[in-house]
């Protein structure tokens, strides 16, 4: 597998297109592979995910430094070329790509790593059924049922949340509901970003809920770790959504 990192320029006019639509740089993305480079019994799918700054608070921004990051996983290293000349940076650092072998490889129960994760959360209406009598896929839209769609599945993915103590360093003062003190209780995950994309495809409107979480987890079970880095996490991978990736904490 291949971890591909693209910083975008904003400035370029290629480079807003993109970031504009998921359907155009999903585009992007496919027509990084040649044909019948992806084909093959087994092979993962192409997964990716765009990666905006967050929004300065205050202070000066960094100059020089790049607003947004495309990030391409597949199982073949890619050619971005062409998303290079109209929306990047043709210069040294503009591209990165890293065979993740040999870190997959060495993934063991009790790593703890950083991590990023944008997922489509959505869950299934036993009272709402489609034309073909299937249950309706309906989106979780709000932070709490969002961060709770990832930590009811972080078991089956093989990790789990850390909470600040087990971190270590400085512990936010926190109390519950009856005013006792719960310092360090708290999960290191953040939603930093989300979003509702709307599409049509294949003549019906598609309405996408993204969310991105960051945080820190400790490995539980390796084997299914590598699954989910591999072949993404929940729905919506054609658009940019189930893109997990690791990183020192």
């Amino acid at each position: 597998m291949y971890l591909t990192r693209i910083y975008l320029n904003p400035h370029r006019r290629g480079a807003r297109q993109l970031m504009r639509s998921r359907q155009v740089l999903h585009a992007a993305v496919m027509n990084c592979f040649p044909p019948g480079a992806l084909e093959g019994a087994g092979m993962p799918r192409v997964l990716w995910r765009l990666d905006r700054p967050p929004v300065a608070r205050s202070g000066p921004s960094r100059q020089g430094s790049p607003s947004c990051a495309l990030f391409i996983s597949s199982p073949v290293p890619p050619d971005p070329s062409h998303i290079v000349e109209e929306a990047g940076y043709a210069t040294d650092g503009g591209v990165l790509v890293r065979d993740m072998g040999d870190f997959l490889d060495r993934l063991e129960a009790g790593q703890r790593w950083g991590f990023r994760l944008c997922v489509n959360p959505t869950f299934r209406e036993a009272s709402q059924v489609n034309a073909r009598g299937q249950k309706k896929v309906l989106a979780h839209v709000t932070q709490v049922q969002q961060t709770q769609w990832v930590l009811d599945r972080s078991e089956r993915l093989g990790f789990r949340v850390l909470t600040s103590a087990e971190y270590g360093g400085d512990l936010p003062v926190l109390e519950d509901r009856d005013g006792r003190r719960v310092d360090g209780a708290n999960l290191l995950i953040n939603g930093v970003e989300r979003s509702i994309a709307e599409f049509k495809r294949q003549g019906a409107r598609v309405t996408l809920a993204v969310a991105t979480f960051e945080g820190v987890l400790e490995v539980t079970g390796p084997d299914a770790l590598r699954h989910g880095l591999v072949h993404g996490v929940g729905r919506g991978k054609a658009y940019g959504c189930g893109l997990l990736t690791l990183a020192r904490s």
